[in-house]
């Protein structure tokens, strides 16, 4: 697949490239030829388990009274805000939480309510469901200046009922892009730092759009999206830092941060609460699967519920802390293996008995924001689950 490089690259002279040396010239190239090669398999390890490997594979045979075995049972990194999980077996914890997490994000072009003038505007499942079906790869390289390949793959035309891409009808055809996993600052900085907005934050981050300008106006038209869609990446220079009911740096040492997180670096969920949960709407959704709710790190062994009150907790011996629960919007209505969404469930069950936080009486609570104690460590699917300390919980809104 050829890719047309940004006017500013194309504009630039072999001298200008050899001024800032030859591990940026040795980058840009890598950088190009990963762009043409979308149909190649990326080189490098590829990360994830596949369905058949899942931890999950038993999930609707657990039940809300958990077991005497507390652990992680299940993790997940999800590279693209909104868009499928790769499960992992093990993964690195870094500042702003799980290593890859959250580092892309896909924005629409919209007027700003109050003065009409366009801004860059996250969207997720909440508007699009279908996002459900945009499937990314990572392929890891960790001594390549790229870092390894990100691949995108979505569907290049709607169905009327959204189908997960190994179920798409005969002759639907997808597309697939890659892009660098983590570009070298020289690879990176051929990109504009444009702001982008993530509820009340607007941070800068890399416009990537420029040399996949085809794909992203096929993207939007999958999505039915009603404004230009463009692709951002983290910046490692503005990332927003984490505050509300988290630890601060004196007690952590370092500042804790995300990327395109919502609020906090990890989720975690309690496999027995969503079991629970299930139990009430069988009639509706027989299988609710622990995947809808998207979080990072799914622990098995606890009653449902029982984190509700956890203010620190560890795993294989790390601390973490349990900084707020996790309010629920209506996404878990999306079914993330085929994009299809529930009219009414779980969001309305969950209003009806779950609304357990003073800080957010109108909304139902489910799973627990963490913040790792440590800046970078290690976490395993296996290691034990123990509590350190419990105790009360006040929801401070997101948009305060």
């Amino acid at each position: 697949m050829a890719v047309e490089l940004p006017p500013t690259v194309a504009a630039s002279s072999l001298q200008q490239f050899l001024m800032s040396g030859a591990a940026a010239v040795i980058s840009w190239l890598v950088f190009t030829r990963l762009l043409r090669a979308a149909d190649v398999e990326p080189k490098g390890e590829k990360m994830g388990l596949g369905p058949e490997k899942s931890n999950l594979a038993d999930e609707f045979q657990y039940g809300p009274d958990g077991d005497e075995d507390w652990k992680v049972k299940s993790l997940w990194i999800y590279p693209v805000k909104s868009c499928r999980g790769v499960e992992v077996d093990e993964v690195n914890v870094v500042p702003t939480g799980f290593e890859h997490d959250r580092q892309f994000m896909f924005a629409e072009l919209r007027p700003y309510p109050r003065t009409g003038a366009p801004e860059w505007n996250f969207i997720t499942q909440r508007q699009y469901p279908q996002m459900a079906l945009i499937t990314p790869t990572i392929h890891t390289q960790p001594k390549s200046p790229t870092g390894g390949t990100l691949s995108i793959t979505f569907p290049l035309t709607a169905t009327p009922r959204p189908l997960p891409l190994s179920l798409l009808p005969a002759g639907t055809d997808t597309r697939t892009f890659q892009l660098p996993l983590s570009g070298s600052k020289d690879v990176m900085a051929r990109f504009p730092l444009v702001n982008v907005k993530i509820w009340k934050c607007t941070p800068e981050a890399y416009d990537v759009s420029s040399v996949i300008q085809s794909e992203l106006k096929e993207l939007a038209a999958f999505l039915g999206a009603k404004g230009e869609v463009r692709l951002f990446r983290t910046c490692e220079e503005r990332l927003r830092e984490v505050y509300r009911n988290a630890p601060r740096k004196e007690e952590l040492g370092f500042q804790s941060v995300v990327g395109f997180a919502d609020a906090y670096p990890v989720h975690m969920l309690n496999l027995a609460s969503v079991r629970e949960l299930n139990s009430k709407i069988t009639d509706k959704i027989p299988d609710l699967s622990v995947k809808r709710f998207r979080a990072n790190i799914v622990v098995s062994g606890p009653k449902a519920f029982s984190e509700d009150d956890w203010k620190k907790i560890t795993f294989g011996g790390k601390m973490y802390y349990a900084a707020a629960r996790t309010v629920r919007c209506r996404l878990p209505n999306v079914n993330q293996d085929t994009g299809e969404k529930h009219m009414q469930e779980p969001d309305k069950t969950m209003r009806s008995y779950r609304n357990i936080d003073a800080g957010s009486p109108k909304n139902a609570c489910l799973g627990m924001q963490l913040v790792p104690a440590d800046e970078r460590s290690v976490l395993r699917v296996g290691e034990k689950l123990g509590i350190v300390e419990t105790g009360e919980h006040l929801y401070i809104p997101l948009f305060s």
